[in-house]
């Protein structure tokens, strides 16, 4: 029978509640996954610094008892130029998320998401994409510098709130994420989809977004 293969985890994280709960999230995922647990963040200097280590993925709380996790995301990412990196921590502020994006991280996780989020967005890092918690969604509209609203020409007659979310839909985001970052209800996003439809006299995003780059109304 051929060995099973196995992934290793750096899990740098000082509650060992949370440590429990990522436990259980590899549980639901497919392959064997080793995890090597450090409540402090020298520790997992520490194990950084020997030569023969190797992890597949880590997993790093912002704030540990010792050193700032944004200290070591720098030393993992120093360490291993490709390693996928999570952070995992309830730090909310945009300039936590910036700056552990800036030290290195290539996703970045809330405490209070599911078991079920957390092992889709492990699956996403692992394959090379960037997952964000969606609580997180503003800072990211925020640091883009959010749509590039122009003045519209009379004959399209869109409204600026119209023109704002269709900005959205054509970066891809979707109605919910429309609504979480403009701060309306999805009844209301669905609403300016119908209106922004019969003034552009379109049956779908696709002729919508057309048309409204043909107008120069849009802006990538």
């Amino acid at each position: 029978m051929p060995l099973t293969p196995h992934s290793n985890v750096l899990l740098v994280e000082d509650d060992l509640v949370f440590q429990n709960t990522f436990v259980r999230v590899f549980d639901l995922m497919a392959g064997v996954w080793k995890i090597q647990a450090f409540q402090q963040g020298s520790s997992a200097l520490q194990v950084l610094a020997k030569p023969d280590c190797q992890f597949d993925l880590a997993l790093i709380d912002i704030g540990l008892p010792d050193i700032s996790g944004i200290d070591v995301i720098a030393a993992v990412r120093h360490r291993f130029a490709e390693l996928p990196i999570l952070v995992t921590t309830a730090f909310t502020s945009e300039e936590t998320f910036l700056s552990a994006i800036r030290a290195g991280a290539n996703g970045y996780l809330l405490k209070g998401d599911s078991d079920l989020y957390m092992c889709h967005s492990i699956e996403l890092v692992l394959q090379g994409q960037y997952p964000v918690s969606p609580a997180l969604a503003r800072h990211l509209f925020r640091l883009a510098g959010g749509p590039n609203v122009k003045h519209m020409p009379n004959d399209l007659n869109l409204s600026k709130r119209e023109l704002e979310l269709l900005q959205f839909i054509a970066k891809g985001c979707s109605y919910a994420s429309c609504a979480d970052v403009m701060n309306i209800s999805l009844s209301t996003v669905q609403t300016h989809i119908r209106n922004m439809y019969r003034k552009l006299e379109v049956s779908n995003q696709r002729q919508a977004i057309t048309k409204a780059q043909s107008a120069g109304l849009l802006k990538f």
